[in-house]
Parts: structure tokens; C-alpha cells; sequence
């Protein structure tokens, strides 16, 4: 039997700077955006108790808060933060959409668009994340409390490579 131990730390909360983008009494608005750094390709980072302070920072008692990701090869998900979790999915997405295969998004000499520079080889996280779920999760919020079920996490997946990332998190409600 092959020994699969690991780190029992399924995610860590990310570390990085928070800027108010908009704030409104009438309606309660609040957008925040926080920039922070991934480490690896296959990574969730656990943005619930941040998402809980900026609805309390919002003063919003009912409403909606949405948790969005402007980039192409990442996710938020709603989903249990558990080690042995994501590490099977991990072990699936890997098997499904392997990082090494061949994706036209990577061949230069067919692609003619939306071409950079620096363009990464990163056609798998592209195909990951369209599998996965959504560039925003909307969760309601009521009595001032972020509803999530008892293992609901709000995570942040990253499908690419560690890179600079930005999350923003809108609340508006009364």
C-alpha cells in the first residue's frame, strides 16, 4: 500500500494587501480587492474569514456578498477545505487534464490570438478551470452573517503557476 501522508493543512488563508475599491452607506456597498501572491499550480487558499470581515467592515445586515477572481486560470469555489479532499482532486484534475499535454492555446505557431509577450504555457489551467467552476461565487448574507453550510469554505483555486493575484470581494445589501 502506498503511504499518500501529507501536511494535514488542506489550505492557508492568503497574505497580502487590501484596497477599498468603493464604499456606500445608502445602499451598503463595500469592495475590497486583495492583492497576494500563489505559491504552485493546484493551490486553494481559504478566503472565508476574510470575506466574513469584509461584510463586517460593510455594516451590511442583509444582503449578498460576491467573492470574483478577474482571472482565466483560477476559481472560487464553494467546497469543503480538507486535505485528503483536495488531494484527491488534485490526483483527478491531473489525471483528466495533465499539465504536460499538448493544447493548441500553447502552439505559437497556430494560435493568432490574445498572444503576449511573455505568454505563459498554461493551456491545462485554462481547460482546469472552464471544468471547475466560476470566476464568482454569490453567498447571501443575512443578519449580518456570511451563509455558508457547516463545511463550506470560500476558496480560491490557482490552476497555473504561482503568479501575482487579485480577489475582489463586493458586499451590498441594508
Amino acid at each position: 500500500m502506498t503511504d499518500h501522508t501529507t501536511t494535514r493543512r488542506a489550505t492557508r488563508p492568503p497574505q497580502g494587501a487590501l484596497t477599498v475599491l468603493a464604499t456606500s452607506e445608502t445602499p451598503g456597498i463595500r469592495t475590497e480587492v486583495l492583492h497576494f501572491k500563489t505559491t504552485a499550480r493546484n493551490e486553494f487558499w481559504d478566503l472565508s474569514d476574510l470575506v466574513r470581515e469584509v461584510v463586517q467592515r460593510a455594516g451590511v445586515r442583509h444582503g449578498q456578498v460576491v467573492v470574483h477572481t478577474p482571472h482565466t486560470t483560477t476559481t472560487i469555489v464553494l467546497n469543503e477545505s480538507e486535505t485528503g479532499f483536495l488531494n484527491d482532486y488534485r490526483r483527478m484534475i491531473d489525471g483528466l487534464v495533465p499539465a504536460e499535454g499538448y493544447y493548441e492555446h500553447d502552439d505559437h505557431e497556430l494560435r493568432t490570438e490574445n498572444l503576449q509577450e511573455d505568454e505563459y504555457l498554461n493551456g491545462h489551467a485554462h481547460l482546469r478551470q472552464m471544468l471547475v467552476g466560476a470566476a464568482s461565487a454569490t453567498i447571501p448574507v443575512v443578519d449580518g452573517q456570511v451563509l455558508l453550510g457547516t463545511w463550506q469554505k470560500v476558496l480560491f483555486g490557482e490552476f497555473d503557476q504561482a503568479r501575482e493575484r487579485r480577489v475582489i470581494i463586493h458586499v451590498q445589501g441594508a
